[in-house]
């Protein structure tokens, strides 16, 4: 004679599922995570080897505007239409694929990851070193040649030139000034300003007891970066270090400081 379950059967068989499923759960989730933190450092690569390529075709200089000062790139026909977002269409002709600008963990909308007119859509989540994107309007650091970016302390293997970012646009290290806030991240040196890479889906909205908000993108606040060189890593939170007002920067994202060690 066949016996049908009983319920009291029925709910352990349930409890085990649900403590199962709250079991692999975190698991799952971490390992999608990491599958699209894969994801956004493989693009990255392809990124510094369209930067390698531009530069060979730039008598070695990296991609840098020529009309900050007096805000002249805000009469730019291409800034007018991409913003800061701009170094996008710049590389785009080396890469043939808008999908590498984005990251699968980052957002997807909003003035701050969405740039272009509406027939001609850009999605960034990686900002352009500010310093270097600038660098002819900086006097310290010049024309961003290679050759002039290897005599700086850390050279062009530790200086940071695309990289996850809170404003997929540019970053930099004064994040601590940004918003007119000035408010510190939790955890981090009061002069901390690498704000845009280890928040790099965002930090404003309302403070946390006197503290900016910090939106990490990959675990533990980690990035994604490509350096000058060419080459791609992933930088764990706990090493994104420094800031305008500090000595020494991890990644080094003025090209005058010294990398932290």
């Amino acid at each position: 004679m066949r016996r049908g379950f009983t319920l009291i059967e029925l709910l352990v068989v349930i409890a085990i599922i649900a403590i199962l499923v709250a079991i692999l759960f975190p698991v799952f989730a971490q390992a999608r995570d990491k599958a699209r933190q894969t994801q956004c450092l493989s693009n990255c690569r392809q990124l510094g080897i369209a930067t390698q390529a531009y530069a060979q075709d730039y008598d070695e200089t990296m991609l840098t505007l020529y009309f900050y000062t007096n805000n002249d790139y805000q009469r730019n026909q291409l800034y007018q239409r991409y913003s800061f977002g701009m170094w996008g269409p710049l590389l785009f002709p080396y890469v043939k694929n808008k999908d590498v600008f984005a990251c699968p963990n980052g957002p997807r909308s909003g003035p701050h990851f969405q740039f272009g007119p509406p027939n001609d859509v850009y999605v960034i989540n990686l900002g352009y070193n500010e310093y270097i994107f600038r660098g002819v309007e900086i006097p310290w650091v010049g024309t961003p040649t290679m050759a002039r970016l290897s005599s700086f302390p850390e050279g062009v293997a530790n200086i940071a030139l695309i990289a996850d970012s809170a404003l997929g646009g540019v970053f930099h290290n004064w994040g601590n000034y940004d918003n007119a806030t000035g408010l510190p991240v939790r955890g981090e040196h009061p002069n901390w300003g690498m704000h845009r890479l280890k928040c790099a889906n965002g930090y404003w909205g309302a403070p946390e007891g006197g503290f900016n908000m910090c939106r990490y993108r990959h675990t533990d606040g980690g990035a994604n970066i490509v350096y000058c060189d060419g080459h791609a890593a992933f930088m764990p939170g706990k090493r994104i270090l420094g800031g305008r007002s500090m000595s020494c920067e991890s990644p080094v994202v003025d090209p005058t400081k010294p990398l932290c060690r």
